[in-house]
């Protein structure tokens, strides 16, 4: 009886040194934590960005991983205040994320990075662009150009087909984003001759505030109209614009650049103008096979949110890989990216973590987004 006992003893010590042993040589799994709308009438962003973030995972994973390590994604919804956002921040922290995708909306991104500076977490937003967060050297990287940019394409743009008045629409809570785009809008179209004859904040949660934006938008009468506003804020102004017998040229931000737009727009939103450095008609393979995996594997075509937050991936994976698997040197690594190959083309970070890439000018033509330039 001894001797049995004695020898499960030592056979259950061995399985146990086994399984040691295994567990050593299997590297632990580097978690992301990906942060954004996921709920209520603004989550075409959060929904479709989550989801690419997915699929990149499981790209990467099916690929081997990165440096040996697999990768896994847990999400937060982060609701529409700054509060609300950090809440989301700290329970991912809590869960021992190791690097960070998100926030889907500048005014979020802003209410947070102090927690993920403080966690050591490097963050790489997919579609945070406003430039309060450009030439810092710190934890936040993106794959999105700054807005003003994009603004200033739009605005020549608007003066070359002729417009030489504007009335500008802008929704508040967001302001690091919306600001900051009609900001600089307004600034190179009045460079360029143009006048505003019109700026009108609200905030999304108020209605009549929305309501009285686009009264004051009609009343204007100028013969083109900015919105910097989500997308279905964006269809709403279109219709009541048209209800009321009002037709300007239409732009828009690429917040309202979203097959959401269409749903709840229809014929009223052909032929909004948009700056974007994401362009839903590009012809490049692999764009295309991006589509046709996205589309596989959620049922539905992707948006621009969903294209940025699987670049955000790919763009941690190959930093984490320069780091050899080791998220402490994700930060150092990060600027490090060079000509990654991206849905919508070549990726590279500079020293602040800010991206250099193509941006294109759009519209909505016969229920479709198509290129103008």
């Amino acid at each position: 009886m001894a001797t049995m006992a004695t020898m499960a003893a030592v056979a259950v010590v061995g399985m146990a040194l086994t399984a040691a042993l295994v567990l050593t040589r299997e590297p632990a799994t580097v978690r992301i934590g990906f942060v954004g709308q996921l709920e209520g009438l603004n989550s075409d962003l959060g929904v479709q960005g989550r989801n690419g973030a997915q699929l990149a995972v499981e790209h990467l994973n099916a690929a081997g991983g990165v440096a040996g390590r697999r990768l896994e994604l847990v999400a937060e919804h982060d609701g529409s205040t700054p509060e609300e956002a950090r809440a989301a921040v700290t329970r991912l922290l809590a869960r021992n994320v190791q690097m960070g995708v998100g926030h889907m909306t500048s005014g979020q991104t802003v209410a947070t990075l102090p927690l993920w500076e403080a966690a050591g977490v490097a963050l790489v937003s997919p579609t945070a662009s406003t430039p309060d967060l450009t030439d810092r050297e710190d934890g936040f990287f993106r794959v999105v150009p700054i807005n003003s940019t994009l603004a200033e394409a739009l605005a020549a743009y608007a003066h070359a087909r002729g417009l030489r008045q504007m009335a500008l629409i802008r929704e508040t809570n967001n302001a690091s984003y919306s600001a900051s785009f009609a900001e600089a809008f307004a600034a190179r179209f009045r460079e360029l001759g143009g006048t505003v004859a019109a700026d009108l904040p609200y905030a999304t949660g108020n209605r009549r505030e929305f309501a009285e934006a686009v009264r004051r938008a009609r009343q204007s009468a100028a013969p083109g109209v900015l919105l910097v506003c989500p997308a279905r804020d964006v269809a709403m102004a279109a219709q009541d614009f048209h209800r009321g017998g009002f037709f300007p040229s239409l732009y828009s931000s690429g917040w309202g650049y979203t097959r959401e737009l269409m749903l709840a727009g229809g014929r009223d939103v052909e032929g909004i103008v948009f700056a974007h450095a994401y362009a839903a008609d590009l012809d490049d393979d692999a764009f295309r096979n991006f589509q046709a995996a996205y589309a596989a594997r959620f049922g539905w075509m992707p948006n621009f949110a969903a294209a940025f937050a699987y670049e955000a991936v790919m763009v941690l994976g190959d930093a984490l890989a320069r780091a050899e698997g080791d998220p402490a040197r994700l930060r150092a690594a990060l600027p490090e990216v060079r000509n990654l190959t991206g849905v919508l083309g070549p990726i590279s970070l500079d020293r602040y973590g800010d991206v250099h890439r193509r941006s294109f000018i759009l519209t909505i033509r016969d229920g479709e987004f198509a290129t103008l330039q």
